[in-house]
């Protein structure tokens, strides 16, 4: 699997040349993957054969889509599939993206590349780390949209036991390493009638202390937040020991030993979702509140035309809609066409493409979201 940055949409936006060709296909694992290679093949025959309708010469055609007629091929390519393909081709670029999205089947060959689907997959740097803890294992983990990591943490300890030194105590003696501002030596600490619970709380402290400065490295030049996850008694404690700014409140309850690395994604990107939200949810109110003062539109012809001179400031973007039309780039003035003709093309696939380009900001956005039967919306500079 592949991701792609809003800065990689932003350079295929850039892109306009003579032609360009976009291929979106929906993919499987294995063992379906060989079908999707054979489809790719029948998708890339219509591409040449379109490509020659457009007048270009048929040697011309299977050069420009030479590395793409070389994937079916490629097994190692397929291996790594997830549920969609991107495929970008032009005179002067390649590029493959295999992308947690189930696209629908598509061909487009024209000057601009089709890059309106990929916003719903598109990283806007959505970023946490996320400290899975317990006195058995600790993990600190790199989360975004698409995908999670584990950070690898010099000295971070692997267990409690490990931290505490517990195997060289001797019987019938606690006996701790780690202790703030004294590592490397130990101090017994010797159990006492009623003191059992104090003794486990002073284990506990003194683990997360050293998990604390083990993490103090790595999380010094970072300002994402931090999300815990763990059981409900342990996190508060840690939280007393914790040195990082940007702690969240928030935090997965549960036992992290029993989830996968692919679980606590799920989980705890359902918690981070409002958090990452919450700009685009701002910005749906005021377009809503706006709308029909001048201030904001949802006429696609006004809003394509818009995006041309940078007027736009916010747009929001039904991708599975199109909306054919022309723009005539003297007059600055876009024209809505009820039926493909010469020199028609997406004009919600332009806007989008030109609000990118002039420093605005794109949102997907769910129909009911839009005006009625309208494919995008956008907010003004001006």
């Amino acid at each position: 699997m592949d991701t792609i940055s809003i800065d990689d949409v932003k350079q295929l936006a850039s892109l306009k040349e003579a032609t360009a060709v976009s291929i979106y296909l929906p993919t499987h694992l294995a063992p379906d993957a060989r079908q999707d290679g054979i489809r790719l093949k029948n998708v890339l025959e219509r591409a040449e054969s379109e490509l020659e309708a457009r007048g270009m010469r048929r040697c011309e055609a299977k050069e420009l889509l030479t590395a793409a007629e070389n994937l079916p091929t490629e097994m190692e390519f397929w291996k790594g599939l997830s549920q969609g393909l991107a495929i970008f081709v032009t005179p002067k670029l390649f590029r493959a993206y295999r992308l947690p999205l189930a696209f629908d089947e598509s061909l487009t060959v024209h000057r601009r590349l089709n890059i309106k689907s990929l916003l719903p997959a598109a990283d806007r740097s959505e970023r946490f780390l996320l400290l899975a803890l317990s006195q058995n294992h600790v993990r600190l983990l790199d989360v975004t949209r698409s995908g999670i990591k584990e950070v690898a943490v010099k000295g971070i300890p692997e267990n409690k036991r490990q931290a505490l030194n517990y195997d060289s105590a001797h019987r019938g003696e606690q006996v701790h390493e780690g202790m703030r501002g004294n590592l490397g030596k130990q101090a017994g600490i010797f159990d006492e009638q009623g003191g059992e619970k104090d003794t486990a709380k002073t284990d506990l402290t003194q683990f997360f202390q050293i998990i604390n400065r083990a993490l103090a490295p790595v999380l010094s030049e970072e300002t994402v937040p931090l999300l815990l996850a763990g059981v409900d008694y342990l996190l508060p404690l840690f939280r007393q020991t914790c040195s990082y700014a940007h702690l969240l409140e928030r935090h997965l309850t549960g036992n992290c030993d029993l989830l996968t690395s692919h679980q606590l994604h799920e989980r705890s990107w359902e918690i981070m979702r409002p958090y990452f939200d919450r700009p685009r949810r701002e910005a749906l109110e005021k377009l809503r509140a706006i709308l029909g003062t001048g201030k904001a539109s949802a006429d696609t012809a006004e809003v394509a035309g818009a995006a041309t001179t940078g007027k736009i400031d916010v747009l929001f973007v039904d991708v599975s809609q199109e909306q054919l039309g022309t723009f005539d780039p003297n007059l600055g003035k876009a024209v809505i066409c009820d039926q493909a003709c010469d020199g028609s093309e997406d004009l919600v696939n332009l806007a989008m493409a030109e609000t990118l380009l002039h420093g605005g900001t794109v949102f997907a956005a769910e129909p009911h979201e839009l005006p009625v039967s309208r494919p995008l919306a956008a907010i003004f500079r001006y």
